[in-house]
């Protein structure tokens, strides 16, 4: 496992926190626009910065950099509300705490999520997780609206660090898309709303059904990082 950096996707693969998440943008965008939001933009996959791009676009609000920044914002904050009712609406998904646990120590592990980073750290904080993770080199959902573009910051992150190696675990094909896009290995899990044989059709090195089983889940990143 030496010289691989993994980067773990978080809503689906590592946490289901039961919509909590679009429940903070819409509480967000109601407080600064006055008006529940009429349409809801897809969310599996995507970076915050897209989604809060086509939640102000389908809701009629101009797109731009100061609306987004309130929205983001907006956000966090009511995120940090919401974070209570993570250990009752939560939880980690079964296997994630081996899994990281038995990478921990072994190699550089961190996220790779459309989150925004606060976000993402309220999300997984109440579970344990974050003790696993080195949350600085990670990438986060509003540095760009392509996932893909998140390989290249994270690996930009971890320059000199001897990690000449890269694999995703993500439970989209969005995920599976940008580590084929960025040449990195990659592992699907079918924690989410994909099938295994959808996750191997977008192209995934190596797909499970979850991450149960803590053997397979290291030997399936050993395999796609070659």
């Amino acid at each position: 496992m030496d010289g691989v950096l993994v980067l773990w996707d978080v809503d689906h693969t590592l946490v289901d926190v039961d919509g909590l998440g679009r429940e903070a943008y819409d509480l967000a965008f109601t407080r600064r626009f006055g008006v529940a939001p009429a349409y809801q933009p897809p969310m599996a996959g995507r970076t915050d910065r897209a989604i809060a791009i086509d939640m102000l676009r389908l809701n009629q609000v101009p797109v731009t950099e100061a609306n987004l920044e309130d929205l983001k914002s907006g956000a966090e904050a009511a995120m940090d509300e919401l974070a209570h009712l993570l250990p009752t609406r939560g939880r980690a998904l079964p296997g994630a705490i081996a899994a990281l646990t038995a990478i921990h120590g072994r190699t550089v592990q961190s996220l790779l999520t459309g989150n925004v980073r606060h976000i993402a750290e309220v999300k997984v904080g109440p579970f344990g997780l974050a003790e696993y993770l080195d949350l600085d080199v990670g990438a986060y959902g509003w540095s760009h609206e392509v996932r893909a573009e998140l390989v290249k910051i994270a690996r930009d992150n971890v320059h000199g660090r001897h990690l000449e190696r890269v694999v995703l675990v993500g439970d989209t094909p969005e995920d599976v898309g940008a580590a084929l896009a960025s040449g990195v290995g990659v592992v699907g899990v079918a924690t989410g709303r994909y099938t295994r044989t959808e996750l191997e059709t977008a192209g995934a090195h190596v797909a499970l059904d979850d991450l149960t089983d803590t053997d397979r889940v290291t030997e399936a990143i050993r395999a796609a990082a070659r």
